[in-house]
């Protein structure tokens, strides 16, 4: 049977009350005011004081007038950085960017109610309080997601039995929800589910339909396996039991560049291939190519296309002449979006990048591409003319897609 393999994107979890990018970022401002609040004005807090000054830096260096606003993954990276080469920290007066930079100073916060300048400590503080608050956030969320979103995952249900009537499936999750195992709860994840433990001749068995959460889950639970080997990752399957302390509570790896990341059950931020090193990201990365490769079709799902380590791994297999592999996405747009070749935000130009997109994408008809009213309306694809790269693109969402199932798994033929 021919293989399909799913990249499922945050835009896949919307449909099932999971918190977009922009609402992410604004649980940080308010989580964040309650850990490290500024002194002077307890509304504002550590957070939004660097995201404040990365949006002044870039509204200064902006040639159009363009209001520019770091998602929340930017501006924990920003946060990293400072953590990592902050001078408090014995490591920082090290690290050789430091022969070219100053600090602008830190503003006073009240850390355990105590006034105080920050510094490189707090910053990485912060980072461990934000991710431990969203794990528990999105676990408190899948923990009622069968009883609140059943129809919704009926639906999704429909959509992935009507492909496997024809493939079998593989699925690349990038969110830390378990829309997925919720629809599909036999995948495999390269976890034992009686042990909890990574068993690497459940992984390597070659054998498809399976979900390989590669930037953490809601089920990842950090332990320590022996005296010797901490921070090693569980699958903990029932969400309401108690988990191990969060990141917060954890020790730091530094990668090659310096970068400090904490030990987490869950990857956020940027610089995703050095937090990438430890089992079982590691082996869910090192796989990636190996099923591009054997993958006969592609399908996306509300993927932003933002994450240049996983579209590195399909350019090369779009370009393999013993194999054509259909590629189609199912993302949503307002209906006055212009289609693919019009746009030149992040998400058109990742695509491009991902699926060597070099034809204009059309609806077969006219010269013009239309808006994406007419594909919406129309419950039809944009698609290339490219016969050697064929890419389909829905715009009308995921609950549409799966009440259209039989015209997505005809699209991917």
């Amino acid at each position: 049977m021919k293989k399909l393999l799913i990249i499922l994107g945050a835009g896949a979890s919307i449909d099932f009350g999971m918190p977009t990018v922009n609402e992410i970022d604004k649980l940080f401002n308010n989580w964040a005011s309650r850990h490290l609040p500024l002194a002077n004005n307890e509304r504002e807090n550590l957070y939004t004081w660097v995201k404040d000054k990365v949006i002044k830096r870039l509204e200064e260096k902006s040639e159009n007038n363009i209001s520019q606003k770091p998602n929340f993954e930017q501006t924990l990276f920003t946060i990293q950085n400072i953590a990592s080469i902050s001078e408090d920290h014995n490591w920082g007066e090290n690290h050789p960017i430091n022969a070219f930079i100053d600090f602008k100073s830190f503003p006073e916060i009240l850390s355990h109610r105590n006034r105080k300048i920050a510094d490189g400590m707090d910053f990485q503080y912060l980072i461990g309080y934000l991710i431990d608050d969203l794990i528990r956030y999105f676990r408190d969320k899948c923990s009622k997601l069968k009883e609140n979103k059943s129809q919704e995952i009926s639906k999704l249900k429909h959509l992935f039995e009507t492909l496997k009537e024809d493939y079998e499936l593989g699925f690349i999750n990038l969110n830390y929800d378990n829309v997925i195992l919720s629809t599909l709860p036999d995948l495999s994840t390269g976890f034992n589910k009686e042990t909890g433990k990574f068993d690497t001749s459940e992984f390597y068995n070659n054998k498809w339909n399976f979900c390989y959460h590669l930037h953490g889950s809601v089920h990842f639970d950090t332990r320590s396996l022996n005296e010797i080997d901490h921070h090693h990752i569980f699958w903990q399957d029932e969400l309401n039991k108690k988990f191990s302390p969060g990141a917060g509570q954890r020790r730091t790896n530094n990668s090659s560049s310096g970068i400090l990341h904490l030990n987490s059950n869950i990857i956020t931020g940027l610089d995703k291939p050095s937090q990438l090193l430890k089992t079982p990201f590691k082996q869910y990365f090192s796989k990636l190519d190996q099923l591009a490769n054997e993958a006969d079709s592609y399908l996306f799902i509300g993927y932003g296309f933002g994450d240049k380590h996983l579209n590195s791994s399909f350019p090369i297999h779009r370009y393999d002449d013993n194999k054509i592999r259909k590629a189609v996405v199912i993302d949503w747009a307002s209906d006055e979006t212009d289609g693919h070749f019009y746009r030149g935000d992040n998400w058109a130009n990742g695509l491009t990048e991902t699926l060597r997109c070099n034809a204009i994408l059309g609806n077969g008809i006219d010269g013009i591409p239309p808006k994406v009213k007419y594909y919406k309306d129309n419950k039809s694809f944009e698609f290339s003319p490219n016969k050697e790269l064929p890419i389909s693109i829905w715009y009308n969402g995921l609950m549409e897609a799966c009440d259209n199932a039989e015209l997505i798994k005809k699209e991917l033929k």
